[in-house]
């Protein structure tokens, strides 16, 4: 069977649906003729650049045989008893060689994906020129244009047979690693299999007692030797870099940018002075102000060892060793003078258990190695604290205080370490002494990472609110504050969960709630699990937490967040903002809703009952929705503007979806909804520009000279600072009143200080006035009485 026939098949292809076919006019045949070979040779090229799986083929014969050998080797090593180390390393090989594979199976099934669309463009060209080739028969076309066309037909046959044969090549090649990802799939289940025997139970009783331990060689001791074993290691660690060289270099891209995203948190400590009377706070700022390249160095190692999955146990462990070194720049400062050697402690025995895991050991003298570290363990806390312990300081630090409450810990440890030991429980040591050398080296690793996030947090924080011109001291020190617990948290979530996968329940646990959350449960006809309904709470959380981000980054009410720097018009950030967050709560109830498992499409009925329902009674909630929009999109009025609707007053403070709040000038917050402002007459005193007049009006008496009036106060409204000289002040004669001249005098200044000008302009004017001696008359009225009451009249008797 070809490949076309088993793909079209397999993917119910029907040429027919994807494309017709038709003739091409004898007219046109000529210039399709000259697009049909450009649109060949752009699809030579294309198979030209997918060329490499023709270098994994020739490549996987090699590493065919490769896991042949680890696959014998591995026999072995389960054959000799290995400790639980041993078989915690051969899991994470094979899970490396099955990441790796099923990468390259990834790959040669996208090449065949490609290669298969580019056979249907191949095809639709091919039939369209056979149908044109019969026309032109049929037409009695010239014997040079039939002659192209068949030219033509040939070379796309050409480069249908070329791109089956690729796809055929690759098939064989995706089946081929697809045997080897099964049979990898079986080693690791019987490698898991045995890890859950009884045999490595933690009180199962493993080697006789240390008293009959014989040093003879045991029939089912490995051959291999410590200098193999290293070796091997080595060359596993070799081989893993040349295998994912194309990886290493996107890595190193990701840390070159990481170095730019450190050095511009540094700029930001240097740029703006940090002042902070907390002590948390100083210390996350001096870890990235006086320790960027540490902080870089411990980022790069900590990304490398998340982006390489399935990485050898030599890789793993040089990266947690760069950990450490590169942590101790950071955490030493913090450390008092009594823990400063306790990187030398935890980095020497970390390397000493670590050595269990690539060398092999006689059993008798395995057991006397697991006896002396456990000695040396406890000898090195009891020297590293025995200062501490007659001394109560409290201004240990954290991490200092948590060191000292472990020590009891160790201790029990260290003893069960030896007795069980002695006793011949062996996996139980193993474990024990585990914990004591590694949680020293997870503590500090994530003590580091929580400081260097801090750093990074306190530094964006800084940044952000201390390029804006005005700067709310009080929230910025709040969300810092608030952001620091917030990271606290996580982090000590995630070191609880390396605990557990280091003491080994990590696994267990995650498969036992795996099978709780998958768990279906019928509720009518809809089935669901915990599982779905955590994820779609979660979903939706995360989608809310993300917008809000999005809100104090790119908009924080005062139009000065990230895109500041474009100098876009004002308004256009909030809308930009909007619209993002809008788009993310949308796709986030949509993910949310298929996360439960839930066919959209049902909702059809509910959309349409939806409708009629926002038809009849949601006709203001709408309405004002859409006025909400309108005012986002076409700006009539922005964020911070002042405005006054329905005898309103005061500044826009937030205009939101539904509603708007409107901030008056007593201090009120008024909500007024979007439907209003965009219905009734809306007065913006700010939206072009914030500049206002003022008008101050004013009388002078008959006596004073109008013309030294007018330069009083031309000179009243130019000499004050916070009026504006474009345009100028202009003072104006306006009538001849009943009992005064009266002038006017008009101003220009920001609206802001509108109120504040002019009562300061209009005490200018009153001194100015008194000063020459220019009267300012008030409304005066005479009464003439004729006759008053009860009066006698002139010349008459008494």
């Amino acid at each position: 069977m070809s490949f076309t026939q088993a793909q079209e098949s397999e993917t119910g292809i029907d040429s027919s649906v994807v494309a017709a076919p038709k003739a091409i006019p004898l007219t046109a045949i000529i210039q399709n003729i000259q697009k049909t070979n450009e649109d060949l040779k752009l699809i030579e090229r294309k198979l030209e650049a997918n060329k490499a799986v023709h270098k994994i083929d020739s490549l996987y014969p090699t590493y065919a045989s490769h896991i042949e050998k680890q696959q014998e080797q591995t026999h072995k090593i389960l054959a000799a008893n290995p400790n639980r180390q041993k078989i915690e390393n051969l899991y994470t090989k094979w899970n490396g060689n099955r990441i790796y594979l099923t990468g390259i199976e990834d790959d040669v099934n996208n090449f065949v994906s490609r290669n298969t669309r580019l056979l249907e463009s191949v095809d639709l060209h091919h039939r369209t020129w056979d149908l044109t080739l019969e026309k032109a028969k049929n037409e009695e076309a010239p014997k040079e244009i039939l002659t192209r066309i068949t030219e033509l037909i040939k070379d796309i046959e050409g480069i249908d047979k070329a791109i089956v044969e690729e796809n055929n090549t690759a098939l064989k090649l995706e089946s081929k690693i697809n045997f080897k990802v099964e049979l990898i799939n079986e080693i690791m289940e019987e490698i898991l299999t045995l890890k859950n025997s009884e045999t490595y139970d933690i009180f199962h009783l493993r080697h006789d007692p240390l008293w009959k331990i014989s040093f003879s060689k045991s029939k089912k001791s490995s051959n291999t030797s410590v200098w193999e074993a290293a070796s091997d290691s080595f060359k596993e660690l070799i081989s893993f870099i040349k295998n994912n060289k194309s990886s290493f270099y996107l890595y190193f891209t990701l840390i070159l940018f990481l170095f730019g995203i450190v050095y511009f948190l540094k700029r930001g400590f240097e740029k703006y002075e940090f002042v902070s009377d907390d002590h948390n706070l100083n210390i996350s700022k001096d870890v990235i102000l006086k320790h960027p390249l540490a902080s870089f160095i411990f980022l790069s190692l900590l990304i490398g060892n998340i982006f390489f999955t399935g990485t050898p146990k030599l890789f793993e462990s040089i990266l947690i060793l760069g950990l450490i070194v590169a942590s101790s720049y950071v955490v030493k400062p913090q450390i008092k003078e009594q823990f400063k050697n306790i990187y030398y402690i935890i980095t020497f025995f970390y390397i000493i258990d670590s050595l269990k895991t690539y060398l092999w050991f006689h059993p008798g003298i395995y057991r006397i190695y697991l006896l002396l570290e456990a000695i040396l363990i406890g000898v090195a806390v009891y020297l590293l604290l025995k200062k501490l312990y007659k001394t109560s300081n409290p201004t240990i630090n954290p991490l200092s205080k948590f060191l000292i409450q472990l020590s009891p810990a160790i201790y029990v440890l260290v003893f069960i370490a030896i007795m069980s030991n002695i006793l011949g429980y062996t996996n139980l040591t193993d474990i024990t002494l585990k914990i004591c050398t590694h949680i020293g080296v997870i503590t500090v690793i994530f003590y580091s990472l929580l400081l260097i996030l801090e750093g990074i947090s306190t530094s964006l924080i800084h940044r952000h609110f201390s390029s804006k011109s005005n700067v709310d001291f009080i929230k910025k020190l709040a969300l810092e504050i608030k952001l620091i617990k917030i990271l606290r948290v996580v982090v000590l979530m995630f070191w609880f969960l390396f605990f557990l996968n280091m003491i080994e329940l990590y696994r267990p646990l995650r498969d036992y709630l795996t099978d709780v959350l998958s768990e279906p449960y019928k509720l009518g006809t809809i089935s669901i699990t915990i599982g779905s309904i955590l994820s779609f709470i979660i979903i939706l959380a995360s989608s809310f937490i993300i917008t809000s981000i999005i809100s104090f980054v790119i908009d924080d009410g005062d139009g000065e967040g990230i895109l500041k720097n474009l100098r876009l018009p004002k308004g256009i950030p909030a809308a930009i903002s909007l619209v993002i967050r809008y788009f993310i709560v949308a796709f986030g109830f949509v993910f949310a809703l298929s996360s439960l498992g839930m066919d959209l499409s049902k909702f059809n009925l509910l959309a349409g009952a939806l409708g009629i329902g926002i038809g009849f009674g949601l006709q203001t909630i709408i309405s004002n929705f859409v006025s909400g929009l309108i005012l986002v999109f076409e700006r009539p009025i922005l964020q911070g503007d002042t405005v006054e609707v329905d005898n309103l007053l005061g500044r826009v403070h937030k205009i939101g979806v539904r509603s708007s709040k409107i901030r008056t000038f007593d201090g009120a917050e008024v909500i007024v909804p979007n439907y209003n402002l965009m219905s009734n007459n809306l007065i913006n005193w700010t939206l072009s520009d914030n500049t206002k007049r003022i008008d101050i009006f004013i009388g002078a008496s008959y006596d004073a000279d109008p013309n030294e009036v007018l330069e009083i106060l031309t000179k009243a409204g130019t000499s004050h600072p916070l009026i504006l000289k474009t345009p100028p002040p202009r003072a104006l004669f306006l009538e001849f009143g009943d009992n005064s001249l009266n002038f006017v005098l008009q101003c220009w200044v920001h609206y802001e200080v509108s109120l504040v000008t002019k009562s300061e302009v209009s005490v200018a004017v009153y001194n100015a006035f008194k000063e020459a001696g220019i009267e300012i008359p008030f409304p005066q009225r005479d009464i003439y009485i004729k006759n008053m009451p009860n009066s006698i009249p002139n010349g008459s008797d008494s």
